[in-house]
């Protein structure tokens, strides 16, 4: 990813949404891990029930139950909780919230299957630890299967299963343990680069998948948000504030004379305006929450969360100064470009119609044309 320079707001744009789509395939590979929450629980009730069955008569008892109770507890709680994860999209925090919870899930299935090989093997035993040492080892070959389609969780999980036998195997005086041993290293080596290659397509699948939606949302020309998205995040914001009772605010920046623009500079002069103008937009929108949209041929609009009439106001005008200061610099062959607002907030409720804020915003706009253009105009009522 190349490095940003100050002021090139197309190279931000473009790492704020690869960063974007990052965080979502992290959060599609976790939804696909915590849905394989059941099989896991199964599994390793199996695994333990069947390792304490084989091995009861050559490790003392109390501490197999032992390590069989903390086994089927930790792995009740673990199902337990990979029920509870969010059906819907999950925000940035929640991801890294429940990828923490998950790896250190994995990292204490790891080290319990650790401890039954450091605590169940039984010097010069050659049939128990071989036993044991193929209980260990169907365990991380099953594990390849689900953890594979997190970007770490496969290791975490391997490395302190497997260490503890493997140095009981090559420490034991048993030759066959010893060659066992020195080989097990190699085969989970092969184990850890199949669940890379599994975990590197799932996350190609995932990405592409994501590309897709996001390039859906985008206006081509621009690179802001299309009409598509702006809908979207309008009704997403609107249901929000009307939860945590804040205010929402609307803009609609309409450029003035756009086309007559066209009609004598050329559609490609109206391109570079155009684009000029989603450029100016960005620039001012300094909260994550804001968005930027083109709603139309020469039409954008801003959402503005938790933001009051006179905040939305302020900005508009802002902007509306911007674009003459930048208009006065330009040379004679270019058009000087002026845009008119229509400014709109209010608290959303459940009586309210969720189109009155843009029904507003739009007659706002419509206002500042008819009283001469190049002004900002709002609605409160």
């Amino acid at each position: 990813m190349k490095d940003i320079e100050t002021g090139d707001l197309e190279s931000l744009w473009r790492v704020r949404s690869e960063t974007h789509r990052e965080a979502a395939a992290t959060a599609d590979h976790l939804r696909v891990v915590m849905s394989h929450s059941l099989f896991v629980f199964l599994g390793n009730i199996a695994a333990c029930s069947t390792l304490s069955a084989g091995l009861w008569k050559q490790v003392p008892q109390g501490l197999l139950l032992a390590w069989m109770g903390v086994m089927v507890l930790f792995s009740t709680v673990r199902w337990l909780i990979g029920r509870g994860f969010p059906q819907g999209p999950l925000s940035s925090t929640e991801t890294r919230y429940w990828e923490r919870r998950f790896i250190l899930s994995v990292a204490v299935s790891g080290a319990l299957w650790g401890v039954a090989g450091g605590l169940f093997f039984v010097s010069d035993h050659r049939d128990s630890n071989l036993y044991l040492a193929l209980h260990i080892v169907s365990m991380c070959a099953a594990a390849a299967a689900t953890l594979s389609y997190h970007r770490i969780a496969y290791p975490v999980f391997l490395l302190p299963a497997i260490v503890p036998i493997t140095v009981n195997m090559i420490w034991d005086g048993v030759s066959t343990s010893k060659i066992m041993g020195f080989v097990l290293p190699f085969y989970f080596t092969l184990l850890y680069m199949l669940s890379r290659e599994i975990y590197q397509t799932a996350h190609e699948s995932f990405l592409a998948r994501i590309n897709s939606q996001y390039l859906a949302m985008f206006d081509y020309l621009t690179g802001v948000t299309n009409r598509r998205a702006f809908e979207e995040t309008m009704e997403r914001e609107w249901y929000r504030a009307m939860r945590e009772r804040r205010m929402l605010a609307l803009v609609i920046a309409d450029i003035d004379n756009f086309k007559l623009c066209n009609d004598t500079y050329g559609h490609q002069m109206g391109d570079r305006m155009l684009k000029k103008v989603a450029t100016l937009l960005e620039k001012r929108i300094r909260r994550g929450a804001d968005l930027v949209a083109r709603i139309g041929g020469e039409e954008f609009a801003l959402i503005l969360p938790d933001t009051d009439l006179s905040g939305a106001v302020a900005l508009a005008e802002s902007i509306r100064q911007d674009m003459r200061v930048s208009a006065s610099r330009e040379s004679d062959e270019t058009p000087k470009l002026t845009m008119s607002f229509g400014v709109a907030s209010l608290l959303p409720e459940a009586s309210l119609d969720p189109g009155i804020l843009f029904r507003r915003a739009d007659a706002a706009v419509y206002e500042a044309k008819r009283k001469g253009r190049d002004r900002v105009e709002f609605r409160s009522d």
